[in-house]
């Protein structure tokens, strides 16, 4: 929803007529209810309005029937066009539609509404466009009816001032008629400046709503499932959450109608961390939350979200804060992804200067992981890096580095004297082991190349079996790697998974798919479908669609160092692939995973802005491992930049 300015325009006496004449009623309004939990009430009916606005032209063509008479045969009839509100514009927010003149239509359901500040003085002019075929001046002659008073008098009668052929004529309301909760029809004809020559004939009724009351939004005092719910600071309840995980916050909202007349409802909420709401984006009809926010904090202590609701008329409420305390999350244990060792996954990227620098959702971020000069080539500029991989456990992840073009992939293993840290010392070359085509796909080593030199992508799985690191268990769950590469021409690529084998090296690898994957990107989220063994996100370069794919997991034979026949766990063919998201690249050049960085219990998306932000996107699961699906979070949060720090 656009944050509209509702401007108001002054009055301008010396451009405008001032004759008019004013209405009064005597008659108090006839009550009309408003609608349950600040919804639109009914307002007049659509047969009242439509009796009225029939008596209105009968008694307009009336008066007229002497001027149109004299005017029949006249080439110089005037004509109007283009009736409409100025400078406010009959509106809803939900749905969106601006400028709703609602001409012709009597039914007060499908009328547009103005909001505060619309009864103030010279604030609302009925404008249309009056045109002479000899380019005569004229002016507009204006009528304006309450429908919401007794019989729907006319309470406003006028002319523009004069206005050349062609140009806007404008007349002002005059002051004090503009009334909370009312509804409004008016008609618009254009005439001479002497005599009723040239007087057209009127336009139809259009019709405009009043709610000048902004709606209200109430937070708790206590809530009724801290299990799941933030409770208030103070209020001596406790959450079950802790940092890193999502909750919920109750909110009540209601548009006041303090004439009783009908107020336009709320139509759209937005929330977030910045008072400014510069976090935050307006959710608006089906996406209007029913009674609770889902909020994701940033931080252990106190955090405080802002809340804000708007009615179909355009009015805000005041923003609402509320305050309430996150615990810190529990002891960590290791898991695929992370290497600081706090138990959560992070994020590893070069910076600008080549540094290889670790970025956190839910900790410390931008710490340099690698120095440049400790890269392949002395860089890690133009490196694809990929974790979720550590065949000998805690503290942190071994990182996979692969230069575009180059025929080695590097194996950096983790510091254990200063974990999440990587040098060359530490750093050795991986063999590519042999293709073995088996009877299934007996092509599949045709094309197959024994150095990594046709390698697009690379992406280290996690354990197979076991996609949550255990120790005791840690030879079961062992991580591959999955890569694209292309065919001998360049034309295309295929995707290919290399289960572990032997000490920080390959089995046989199994082609998952032979065509189709030149400009597909690996996003590593882990298990995202629940499944127990990993899963793979991907983005289409081209498209920017984000794919969740599922897989089978199998076993493939190979031979023991001895030579003996033995068997492999390995992921053996793609199950699903379902489109879960949108980024282009135009918004994240580069993305990806690693798994749950924000704590929550579900994998989330990273990605780097071209300005070198690193921001990070929540998200949740949907459905169950048997139909698995996802969500993203509309939040974005930068958790980072890629410019190294200044100094």
């Amino acid at each position: 929803m656009p944050n509209r300015p509702y401007e108001h325009r002054t009055a301008r006496a010396a451009a405008l007529a001032a004759a008019f004449l004013v209405v009064s009623a005597l008659a108090a309004p006839a009550a009309v209810a408003a609608g349950p939990d600040g919804t639109a009430a009914a307002g007049p009916s659509a047969a009242s309005v439509a009796a009225s606005d029939s008596a209105s032209a009968s008694d307009s063509a009336e008066t007229a029937a002497p001027a149109d008479a004299a005017a029949k045969g006249d080439p110089h009839r005037a004509t109007v066009a283009d009736p409409h509100l100025g400078p406010i514009h009959p509106h809803t927010l939900s749905p969106a539609v601006e400028d709703l003149e609602s001409c012709g239509r009597p039914d007060p359901a499908t009328w547009g509404w103005i909001g505060a500040g619309s009864d103030a003085p010279g604030a609302v002019t009925l404008d249309a466009t009056v045109a002479d075929p000899a380019g005569t001046p004229l002016r507009s002659s204006n009528r304006l009816t309450d429908y919401s008073l007794p019989h729907s008098p006319v309470v406003a009668t006028g002319h523009s001032a004069a206005t050349a052929s062609g140009s806007v004529a404008s007349f002002t309301v005059p002051s004090g008629l503009i009334k909370d909760g009312h509804a409004y029809g008016w008609t618009v004809r254009a005439t001479g400046l002497t005599g009723a020559a040239h007087r057209s004939a009127a336009s139809p009724s259009c019709h405009f709503r009043v709610d000048l009351t902004p709606p209200t939004v109430t937070l708790p005092t206590e809530v009724t499932d801290p299990a799941h719910q933030f409770p208030p600071s103070g209020n001596g309840q406790s959450t079950g959450l802790h940092l890193g995980q999502s909750g919920t916050i109750p909110f009540t909202v209601a548009d006041a109608d303090p004439s009783g007349l009908g107020a336009s409802g709320v139509a759209c909420v937005r929330w977030g961390f910045d008072p400014q709401f510069a976090d935050a984006s307006w959710k608006c009809g089906s996406e209007l939350p029913a009674g609770s926010l889902t909020v994701t904090p940033a931080h252990w202590g106190t955090n405080t979200t802002y809340i804000q609701v708007a009615d179909n008329a355009g009015n805000h409420s005041q923003p609402a804060a509320y305050g309430y305390y996150v615990p810190d999350r529990p002891a960590p244990g290791w898991v695929y992804g992370d290497v600081t060792g706090d138990g959560v996954p992070d994020v590893l990227t070069a910076d600008t200067a080549g540094n290889l620098r670790t970025y956190s959702a839910v900790g410390p971020t931008g710490t340099v992981a690698s120095p440049a000069g400790q890269g392949p080539g002395s860089t890690w500029g133009g490196v694809q890096v990929t974790h979720r991989s550590n065949n000998s456990g805690p503290p942190a992840d071994n990182v996979y580095a692969h230069r575009a073009g180059s025929d080695t992939l590097n194996l950096y293993t983790s510091n254990f004297s200063a974990p999440g840290t990587y040098n060359r010392g530490l750093a050795t070359t991986v063999d590519k082991p042999e293709c073995v085509a088996p009877a299934s796909d007996p092509d599949q080593c045709a094309d197959y190349l024994t150095d990594f030199s046709r390698t697009l992508r690379i992406a280290a799985t996690g354990g197979i079996t076991l996609p949550d690191y255990t120790q005791s268990a840690r030879n079961l769950n062992r991580p591959g790697l999955l890569t694209v590469e292309a065919n001998a021409d360049g034309t295309d690529a295929a995707l290919w998974f290399y289960p572990a084998g032997g000490f920080n090296g390959f089995d046989r690898p199994v082609r998952l798919a032979a065509t189709g994957w030149k400009d597909t990107e690996l996003i590593t989220p882990g298990d995202w479908a629940g499944q127990g063994r990993p899963g793979l996100w991907t983005r289409d370069r081209l498209t920017g669609d984000v794919h969740a794919l599922t897989f089978t997991v199998g076993t493939i034979e190979s031979s023991d160092p001895f030579g003996d026949p033995t068997e492999v766990t390995a992921l053996t063919a793609l199950a699903s692939d379902t489109v879960i998201g949108n980024v282009p690249v135009s918004q994240w050049s580069l993305i990806g995973s690693e798994g749950d960085l924000t704590g929550n219990g579900s994998p989330a998306l990273w990605g780097v802005t071209a300005a070198g932000e690193v921001q990070v996107r929540a998200g949740h699961r949907t459905g169950g491992p048997a139909a698995p699906g996802f969500t993203f979070e509309d939040a974005v949060r930068t958790i980072g930049s890629t410019a190294p720090p200044a100094g």
